[in-house]
C-alpha cells in the first residue's frame, strides 16, 4: 500500500487539556444545580397524555355493523375481519402492523371504535401482538402487580423554560375517550 499516509491524532497541549475538563465539569455543575433539559423516569414516572392522545384501541362490538370500512381504511394492513358463530364479520387488530393512525376509528361511521390513553405495553411474542375481536372489546388489560409507575407528571414550559413540575397520582383506569 505505497501512498498511504498514516493519520497522527491530534495532541493539545497541557493547559488545553486542563481548560477542556474544567469546561466539561462547569457544563456538568451548571446541570446539576438547575437542569436544561427534562427527564422522565419512565417507567416509575408517566408523562400526562394530551387530549387527543391515540392510545390503544377498544372496540364495541355492539356497534358494528359488519361494513368493513375499518379494514379498508387501514393504511398498514393491520385490521383483518373474522367470521363470528353469529355469521358477522368482526375486526382483529394486529398491532405488530398498527401505527395508530385512528383511521379505523375516524371512518366508523357506527362509532365502533374508542381510542384510550393507554399505550405502555409488551408482548411476550409477535403471535401476541394480534388481538382478536374479544381482546379489543375487553381492552387492553393493566395487571396491578406488573405495573411500575408510582406517579403521572406534567410540565410546564415558557419561553423554553421549564416552570412547573406537577406530580400526580397515576391513573389506573384506562381512560377511553369517544
Amino acid at each position: 500500500m505505497a501512498g498511504v499516509k498514516k493519520i497522527k491524532p491530534p495532541s493539545p497541549d497541557f493547559l488545553e487539556t486542563i481548560k477542556l475538563h474544567l469546561d466539561a465539569f462547569g457544563v456538568g455543575l451548571r446541570e446539576a444545580v438547575k437542569p436544561s433539559r427534562m427527564t422522565v423516569q419512565y417507567p416509575r414516572e408517566l408523562r400526562k397524555r394530551p387530549k387527543g392522545f391515540r392510545g390503544m384501541l377498544v372496540f364495541d362490538i355492539s356497534k358494528c355493523i359488519s361494513c368493513f370500512q375499518c379494514a379498508f381504511v387501514c393504511p398498514a394492513n393491520a385490521i383483518h375481519m373474522k367470521k363470528a358463530p353469529n355469521g358477522k364479520y368482526y375486526p382483529c387488530v394486529d398491532y405488530a402492523k398498527c401505527i395508530f393512525c385512528h383511521f379505523c376509528r375516524d371512518t366508523c361511521s357506527k362509532g365502533a371504535w374508542k381510542t384510550t390513553n393507554f399505550m405502555d405495553v409488551a408482548f411476550k411474542s409477535v403471535d401476541e401482538m394480534l388481538l382478536t375481536t374479544e381482546k379489543l372489546v375487553n381492552g387492553p388489560e393493566i395487571p396491578e402487580e406488573e405495573r411500575e409507575d408510582e406517579y403521572v407528571v406534567e410540565y410546564e414550559i415558557r419561553g423554553g423554560k421549564l416552570v412547573l413540575k406537577k406530580e400526580t397520582s397515576p391513573d389506573r383506569i384506562v381512560e377511553v375517550e369517544d
